[in-house]
């Protein structure tokens, strides 16, 4: 009798890990494992695996590091859809685990490593810092015998790998606001130098920014020291305190003008 219980707990305890072993060779090999909707990808050049954002008149492939708006990754064999794929959109994943194409661009992938979009166009990375991402991977890729594309440093290579599709806000490196923009600047301008229009349009908001920031400075030291001289003045002559009002006053139109004039250049930099 007990040589039957032993063999029947056995049996069961086989058939278990033998299932659990088929689920999860399951999920990392299902292209989408979600009750997802079809939506309107007017990025013609989108392939399964890419990560989505969302803008007006559609749906293209994320090109920016942590981009806030992440929607999602292009699928075109979920598990089940909402909608007919014949009516034109195409399956986003939105929650579940799904290929995601990945590269290297931030160095290699881990398996538990938070992963976002990159600034190559619809392709994943490793997040190292806070930020908006797609989710976590449950698989790893280090570019072994991968194939290789050019990144805005050089060459990466580009593989996919099983991502638990959660969008969010992961605080991953320090919470401190003045850091996190700092760091996020940075690797912007970083990831941008190898694209000139990109680089251009950075070089024109920091001189607008410098423009309006020199016009206010030079006003406020400018207004301060003309009424202190303003008011000594009125304390030596009293008779003369119309005329050394109107001159203040003058003075701080002038000022006013010279300010106004920076935030409009500031404008139309931005706006070339």
């Amino acid at each position: 009798m007990s040589k039957l219980i032993t063999l029947f707990v056995f049996s069961l305890f086989t058939i278990y890990s033998l299932l659990f072993t088929i689920a999860n060779h399951t999920y990392a090999q299902m292209p989408g494992i979600e009750v997802t909707s079809t939506y309107n990808v007017t990025d013609e050049a989108a392939i399964d695996g890419d990560l989505l954002i969302i803008q007006e008149g559609g749906f293209v492939r994320a090109d920016l590091s942590y981009d806030h708006r992440l929607f999602g990754v292009l699928q075109s064999k979920p598990l089940l859809f909402y909608r007919d794929i014949d009516s034109g959109g195409k399956p986003i994943i939105r929650a579940g685990i799904t290929q995601v194409n990945v590269t290297t661009l931030n160095g290699p992938i881990k398996y538990g490593d938070y992963i976002t979009s990159s600034s190559i166009t619809g392709k994943g990375q490793k997040a190292t810092e806070s930020g908006y991402v797609l989710g976590v991977a449950l698989g790893s890729f280090d570019g072994t015998d991968a194939e290789e594309i050019d990144g805005p440093r050089g060459k990466v290579t580009l593989g996919q790998i099983p991502v638990a599709v959660k969008i969010e806000f992961a605080e991953i490196t320090s919470p401190r606001f003045l850091g996190r923009l700092f760091s996020f600047f940075a690797t912007s301008l970083l990831e941008n130098v190898a694209d000139p229009q990109k680089l251009g349009n950075i070089v024109r908001l920091i001189v607008a920014g410098l423009i309006v920031i020199l016009s206010f400075t030079f006003g406020f030291l400018t207004f301060s020291r003309s009424i202190v001289k303003s008011i000594e003045a009125i304390g030596r002559n009293p008779l003369a305190k119309n005329t050394i009002q109107f001159a203040m006053i003058l003075n701080i139109i002038l000022l006013l003008v010279i300010a106004l004039i920076g935030i409009v250049t500031s404008i139309i930099l931005v706006k070339l």
